[in-house]
This record gives C-alpha cells, sequence and structure tokens, in this order.
C-alpha cells in the first residue's frame, strides 16, 4: 500500500494525478473529505465497487454515496435536477449535504444506486475536487471504516483499520468535520431528510420553506 501526503488546502498535481491513476485503474484508495475520510473508486467499475462493499463488510442492499466535481457530471447521471434540488445546491454545494435524486435510464446497472435512485454530493475539498477533476468520474464515497464501526477522522485511523488492503491511502491531514453528511431525497414529492449529519433538518427545511 501507498501512502502520499497532500497539501489540503493546495494539492501537489503529481500526487492528485498519481491518486487518479489508481482509480483509472480500477483501484481503491482512502482519501479525506470534507467530513470524514473516505475510501472510493470509479463509480462504473463493477469489481472495485464489489470490492469496497467487501472491505466494509456492507450489504448490498445498502446503497452508497458518490461524489461529483460539478453540475455537469452530476447531469449526466440523473434523470433531472428538479427545483428542489437547485436551490439545495445553491445553498449548500459544494459542502456536506447528499442529494438523492433519480437515476437517469441510461445508468440503470449503475453498482451503488438504490433501485432507481443514486446519492450524490459535491465535497467542500480541495483534494476531492481536484481529484475528480483529474479522473474524470464520480466517485464513490464511503466512510472508511467497517459496518458499524466508527468513522475515520485521520488517515492514521484509516490505515489501521484497513491496512494494506487498500492500493492507496490520500493522506490530507485531520477532517475539518466529524459529521458525515446530510442527506436529503427529493425524488418525492415533498423532499424528505433521510439522515441529518453537519447540516441541521432546521438548515435544510428553512431554505426549502419558499417551495
Amino acid at each position: 500500500m501507498n501512502i502520499i501526503k497532500v497539501n489540503p488546502y493546495g494539492p501537489e498535481d503529481d500526487l492528485i494525478g498519481q491518486a487518479a491513476r489508481v482509480l483509472q485503474n480500477g483501484g481503491v484508495i482512502g482519501y479525506p473529505t470534507d467530513t470524514v475520510y473516505g475510501i472510493g473508486c470509479n463509480a462504473f467499475d463493477f469489481s472495485a465497487v464489489n470490492r469496497i462493499y467487501a472491505l466494509k463488510n456492507r450489504d448490498h442492499s445498502k446503497a452508497m454515496i458518490l461524489i461529483a466535481a460539478d453540475l455537469i457530471q452530476i447531469r449526466d447521471l440523473v434523470k433531472e435536477i428538479p427545483e428542489s434540488a437547485e436551490i439545495l445546491a445553491d445553498n449548500f454545494w459544494p459542502g456536506p449535504l447528499t442529494i438523492v435524486f433519480e437515476l437517469s435510464g441510461k445508468f440503470t446497472d449503475l453498482a451503488v444506486r438504490k433501485s432507481n435512485t443514486v446519492a450524490i454530493r459535491i465535497p467542500d475539498s480541495t483534494i476531492c475536487l481536484s481529484l475528480l477533476k483529474s479522473c474524470g468520474f464520480p466517485i464513490v464515497s464511503t466512510s472508511a471504516n467497517r459496518s458499524g464501526q466508527p468513522e475515520s477522522l485521520t488517515a492514521e485511523q484509516v490505515i489501521e483499520t484497513f491496512g494494506n488492503e487498500l492500493d492507496l491511502i490520500v493522506d490530507g491531514g485531520p477532517t475539518p468535520s466529524t459529521l458525515t453528511s446530510t442527506v436529503v431525497d427529493i425524488t418525492r414529492e415533498k423532499p424528505k431528510i433521510l439522515r441529518e449529519g453537519a447540516l441541521s433538518a432546521l438548515e435544510i427545511n428553512t431554505v426549502l420553506d419558499i417551495l
């Protein structure tokens, strides 16, 4: 396993490129986000996605979140971006908000989906955004822990949990938050908060009250 230290405020292009090549070649990496450390892979690589499920001891019936660089990457994946999603994105992206969309009919075999939906966010992390732009595809973003265990807040904790089971770990220092993202489902008539995390229900409901 390779460990690279990356400046979280000004990620080095050569190091980001190294991590991107691991993802492009079907690898699984550990990396920091604006919430907690995650483990990820190319969202379209079935083998890599299944490897993450095995690493986490996660039930395949439970979907995993994707992170994307921008709305362009998201528009390719989803059936539509309704008004509620636009309002949430305008207020909280990049940031610790995950939105559940209807999946585009072009991606019905996406391994991380749940039924016909997909959960996506744009993180407020220079490392993540640099990595996403470098590799050119959405990345799986699931917390770097075994299912039921505490989330990892440092690269050292990722190493303790997974060791040589990952192909590479990006060490960007401690994460700025100890909370996971807040998850909002906008596929129903009235948006519903599925998980309250770094953003409170009050913050979400306040901006959606205009609908």
